[in-house]
Order: C-alpha cells, then sequence, then structure tokens
C-alpha cells in the first residue's frame, strides 16, 4: 500500500488543527482518503526526477520554483546536482548582493530583456528578473535553509563562491533588502503593485520590471516570505552576533506587518499599502480583494493566531463558493468577499 502523499497529509493536518466544524473534520477525512493525491505526488517525483527546469520547454531555473519543490527534489536526484544548481544562483548574485529571479545557459537566452544579469563568476549563464517582486533573496535563502535540513549539508554554508562563503552571500541579501526595498516610514519591505504573490503589473512598459509606471506599495506577502528566510537564517548560523540581528530584524518585520497590514476588525490583510499615488479608481474599495496566496505565505511566517488562521480558511473557502472556481488556486488572485462575484 502506498505511503500518503505530504501534500494530503499537510492539508488534512491544517483543517484537523483550525476547523472545528464537522464539516471541516470531514474535508479533512476526504484528503486523508483520496487516492488521487498519491497519483499526483507520483507524478510529481516522476517529473523532479528530470531537472530543476519550470518544464520541458522552459529551460529556466528559479529560486522562486526551486523554493517550492526542493525537498522532494532532494529524494529523487543526485544531491551532488542540486548543491551545483543552488551554488549557481550565488554565482550570479550581482555586486550589490542583489539576487536573480533565475538563470539559463546563454545559448538558451532566447527571448527579448534590456536588463539581463552576468557574473564571472558563472561566465556560461545569464540571469534575469522579474523586478517588480521583492521575494528573490527570500526565496534563496528558504531554498537553502530547505536543502540543508533535508540534507544535512551544512557545509554549503561555508563553501565559497567569488571569494565569500554562501552564508555571508545570505547575510549580504538581507542587507540589500534593507538598503534597497525597505521603507522606514513603514517599516516594511516594498514592490511594485502586483496582484497577490504574482510578479505581473498593470499599466504601461514591460509588466515585469519596475518603471516610470510602477506603483511602490508594500504588501503581506513579500514581507511574510522575508519572516520566513529570517527564521530560515537563525537556523543556519551558530554566529550569536548574526542569530540576535536576525532575530531583532525578524521581530520588527512582524509587528509592523501586524500593526500595518492586518485588518483586525475585517480579519483579512490590505491587499496594498501604497508609497505614493494609487493606481487603483476612484470608487473601488481594493479591500473588498481578499489575497489567498499572500495570506497562506503569512499562516507559514506564523503571523496569525490559531483563531484568525480559522477565520481565514473559512473566508478562503467562501471566496471560491462565491467565484465558482474549482479550486482556491483559480480564485487566488482576486477573489472577492462577501456576494461579489470575479
Amino acid at each position: 500500500m502506498k505511503k500518503k502523499s505530504y501534500l494530503s497529509l499537510l492539508l488534512a493536518g491544517i483543517l484537523c488543527a483550525c476547523g472545528t466544524s464537522s464539516h471541516e473534520r470531514q474535508l479533512a477525512q476526504a484528503i486523508q482518503n483520496d487516492s488521487t493525491l498519491v497519483q499526483v505526488d507520483s507524478m510529481a517525483r516522476a517529473i523532479l526526477g528530470q531537472g530543476f527546469n519550470a518544464g520541458s520547454g522552459y529551460s529556466q531555473v528559479w529560486a522562486r520554483d526551486m523554493n517550492t519543490f526542493i525537498e522532494t527534489a532532494c529524494e529523487v536526484n543526485d544531491p551532488a546536482d542540486i548543491r551545483g544548481a543552488i551554488l549557481l544562483f550565488f554565482g550570479m548574485q550581482q555586486p550589490n548582493d542583489e539576487m536573480i529571479d533565475g538563470y539559463v545557459l546563454k545559448p538558451d537566452f532566447t527571448w527579448y530583456d534590456d536588463t539581463p544579469y552576468y557574473s564571472d563568476n558563472a561566465p556560461l549563464h545569464v540571469g534575469f528578473k522579474n523586478t517588480v517582486e521583492t521575494d528573490q533573496e527570500s526565496s534563496l535563502i528558504q531554498l537553502v535553509g530547505k536543502y540543508i535540513r533535508k540534507t544535512g549539508d551544512r557545509s554549503l554554508l561555508q563553501e565559497v563562491v567569488g571569494g565569500r562563503t554562501v552564508l555571508d552571500r545570505m547575510d549580504g541579501m538581507v542587507d540589500y533588502l534593507m538598503r534597497e526595498r525597505y521603507d522606514e516610514h513603514y517599516g516594511l519591505l516594498w514592490g511594485a503593485m502586483t496582484a497577490d504573490w504574482g510578479d505581473v503589473q498593470p499599466g504601461e512598459g514591460f509588466p515585469c520590471d519596475l518603471n516610470e509606471y510602477s506603483h511602490r506599495c508594500i504588501d503581506i506577502y513579500d514581507n511574510a516570505m522575508f519572516l520566513i528566510a529570517l527564521d530560515y537564517l537563525q537556523d543556519l548560523t551558530d554566529d550569536s552576533a548574526l542569530k540576535d540581528k536576525w532575530h531583532a530584524l525578524h521581530e520588527r518585520i512582524a509587528a509592523n506587518a501586524r500593526k500595518h497590514l492586518w485588518d483586525a476588525r475585517r480579519q483579512k490583510f490590505v491587499p496594498h499599502i501604497y508609497l505614493e499615488e494609487s493606481p487603483v479608481p476612484a470608487g473601488f474599495d481594493e479591500n473588498d480583494i481578499y489575497y489567498h496566496g499572500g495570506t497562506a505565505v503569512a499562516i507559514e511566517a506564523g503571523l496569525l493566531t490559531k483563531e484568525e488562521i480559522v477565520a481565514s480558511n473559512r473566508q478562503m473557502l467562501e471566496n471560491v463558493r462565491l467565484s465558482g472556481m474549482p479550486t482556491i488556486g483559480p480564485a487566488c488572485f482576486c477573489a472577492w468577499r462577501g456576494s461579489r462575484r470575479l
């Protein structure tokens, strides 16, 4: 008999922990008994065993994507190959400690991009980045943390890339975010206005790059991802000074996220705090939009109480019902609260 998939156990565990109604308990049991989840897990393992790129016709390797499947990838690939793929990201790290979204071999760089990233530490590859987002550094730090927890390979932290250790480079990535993407007034990271955890902005110009049409703002997704990364960093070092630095920053970001982004009355996160003008048309209440993706990551970051998680789960399920979508996923970018529909 096949073991239950990790996904099914995770979903059922969340519902069992948060659910109080008989319906939620029944749903948890249904998930545990769903054999199709085992099939999906098996199919995912088969795909991941073929490499780390995002698809058969899509040769790029993305930090954000790899972060989501690294644990399973470690079970179906040679650890040396995974280690090499991770180190290549640090080879592509920029002199200002900025991290790319992903990389590709130079012959496979066939699309238009007016701002490709290069590095002498990875001469065979080209990097790329959707600069509207602010989760690249956080994604890679989480990726490293998950890899080490899965494999026990802490030697990766002391691997030297371009004269600096991986641990030092990750510390530099935190400093980059605090220098380039931190708003002093709110005490939180900012990015461009996009839909939930997406990397596409409205308006003119290339939709994935910051430009004169971008609208700088603060959202829960970027900051929750940063909090999770800071948690991993504290586990990755015995240096008390670094631990104290990352712990203090984590506490400050968490407190400010609760203060400025959590709407206690409506039991939801506000979609955006705009640092300049808002692109939202007059008469439209953006806070009617419920961001499922950012909320889910905030739960992972430990920002919500058990009671708030219960309330969030119920609202998201109701959003899906009202939207007419078959799953949470298709509705997550713009699920309406109340009786409004997509």
